[in-house]
């Protein structure tokens, strides 16, 4: 199995070739230069490997949730290298990723990504040894941390992801470190490292990889952005038209 995956929902845009269990993975380092750099990053990918679009089996794309931007670029990116090289497409959720990042994970890690959704949001899930134990979802910060505390058992790691990690990273401490009404299992709060706390195209492959052998795959006519959340200039409108009744 040969496929190519593109991560464009962040600010930093990056690609990966799964092949025999196995990511060989680039990322940029210009914050949402995604437009310019994604397709030549997948080209000097592709050439690097020895492979062509004709060795492919499908091709992987981090589907949202996460920059509004970032998601259609790497969906229009995704689509067209799928029309011309008549590959499938798998539409990879980008908060379930995190959970397939090569970290050592074990039961006790309880993989929490988020990502600032602003207007007082985050786009946020929880996940355990890839299951979900937190659904995707847009939430208030404290709405989801919450959760979050309710997910977790004794000796837990608490571990964060996201760009919504940094900037929450006081709130986050403060909500989960600090003493709460009634007695709750005892659980270490952790943010990951520079190198991971952000969307990658390797995890994203690992899950497509999955998500490929479990045939759901789509064509560049019917895959589709996973926005959970209208764009601010979609609600406007919405919001317009609602009024104009």
């Amino acid at each position: 199995m040969t496929i190519l995956a593109i991560e464009t929902t962040g600010p930093l845009a990056s690609a990966a070739i799964y092949r025999d269990g196995r990511a060989v993975f680039r990322m940029n380092d210009s914050v949402f230069s995604h437009l310019q750099e994604c397709v030549p990053m997948i080209t000097e990918l592709l050439k690097d490997e020895g492979l062509s679009g004709r060795d492919l089996d499908a091709i992987a794309v981090s589907c949202g949730p996460g920059s509004f931007t970032g998601i259609r670029i790497g969906m229009a990116t995704a689509k067209g290298l799928a029309q011309v090289w008549d590959k499938p497409i798998v539409e990879v959720p980008t908060l379930e990723s995190f959970a397939y990042a090569d970290m050592p994970y074990n039961r006790t890690t309880l993989v929490c990504p988020l990502f600032d959704a602003r207007r007082s949001q985050v786009y946020a899930a929880a996940f355990r040894l890839k299951d979900t134990v937190v659904p995707e979802g847009a939430y208030a910060l404290e709405e989801y941390l919450d959760l979050v505390r309710e997910a977790a058992r004794e000796g837990d790691t608490l571990l964060f992801f996201g760009d919504g990690s940094r900037k929450f990273e006081e709130q986050i401490r403060a909500s989960l470190e600090g003493p709460c009404c009634g007695e709750g299992p005892a659980f270490a709060v952790e943010f990951a490292d520079d190198g991971h706390y952000l969307q990658r195209a390797d995890s994203v492959a690992a899950l497509g990889a999955k998500l490929f052998e479990a045939g759901r795959v789509k064509d560049c006519y019917t895959a589709q952005p996973n926005y959970l959340r209208a764009a601010e200039p979609d609600r406007q409108k919405k919001k317009s038209a609602e009024g104009k009744r």
